[in-house]
């Protein structure tokens, strides 16, 4: 066989670590949704565990992180979580859920006065173990009582509150272990450029008006710049698709 290097660096390439084992090679497929506007990112994850090594270690809350890129470049992350759940069927099917578990697992015993809205989004968030990169927001709430409530419960009443009483829209995410909430971000150098006939596969316009474009493995992630036939896209959306090769499918509006 004739060695050839362009091909072998152009091959795409997956790095799985469940329960803190790399299970790469028994991958057949997998799916990540990474959304915007869910309050979490969700992976299926399908093993070929013909042996079973792994069925009976994995369990519930064990942590799961997933890279892909191409052969000889550095991979780029596109799922941390852990496990939600594991079937026992052959193959094996994980579901996973990113560090948003944290977010509905933590109750909040606390009563704001006199406290800005970002202010109160640190608090809460404060003993969770993420980073926080918190965009200020100089409302100020008089009184704020929560009686065990979720975290993920909190910072939604305060996202909303805040819109009501300023019409600014605040949205969070959690990525590379850092909680975000900020408004939208749509300045800024794209991280990458989509061409028809270049690395667009399929075009299209979705059910819910947003732009949609299908392309191969591709670093991108929702809440950045990209560039679409010569215009600045804002990425709402993106799914990651595995099976033998990658797919990615971005939803983007105009960055206006």
């Amino acid at each position: 066989m004739v060695w050839n290097e362009r091909a072998y660096l152009l091959s795409p390439v997956i790095d799985v670590t469940l329960a803190g084992t790399p299970v790469g090679r028994v991958v057949a497929s997998f799916g990540v949704a990474s959304s915007l506007l869910e309050k979490a990112d969700t992976c299926v994850l399908e093993l070929a565990d013909y042996r079973r090594f792994f069925t009976g270690s994995v369990k519930r809350g064990d942590p799961l992180i997933i890279k892909w890129g191409y052969a000889g470049e550095e991979l780029v992350e596109i799922f941390r979580g852990v496990v939600r759940s594991v079937g026992m069927d052959d193959p094996v099917i994980i579901r996973g859920i990113d560090y948003n578990a944290i977010l509905n697992s933590k109750r909040v015993q606390m009563t704001f006065e006199d406290e800005t809205a970002s202010g109160i989004i640190r608090a809460i968030l404060a003993d969770t173990g993420l980073g926080l990169d918190v965009e200020d927001c100089q409302l100020e709430i008089d009184r704020l009582p929560y009686f065990d409530r979720t975290v993920r419960e909190c910072v939604d009443a305060v996202s909303e509150l805040v819109w009501k009483e300023t019409g600014e829209e605040f949205l969070d995410y959690i990525r590379d272990g850092i909680f975000y909430w900020s408004k939208k971000k749509i300045s800024g150098g794209a991280q990458c450029a989509f061409r028809m006939g270049v690395n667009i596969i399929r075009q299209d316009v979705s059910s819910d008006k947003l732009s949609f474009l299908e392309t191969l493995v591709t670093p991108v992630r929702h809440s950045e710049i990209i560039e679409v036939e010569g215009e600045k896209q804002f990425v709402v959306k993106v799914e990651y698709m595995w099976e033998g090769g990658g797919r990615t499918k971005i939803w983007h509006e105009h960055a206006a």
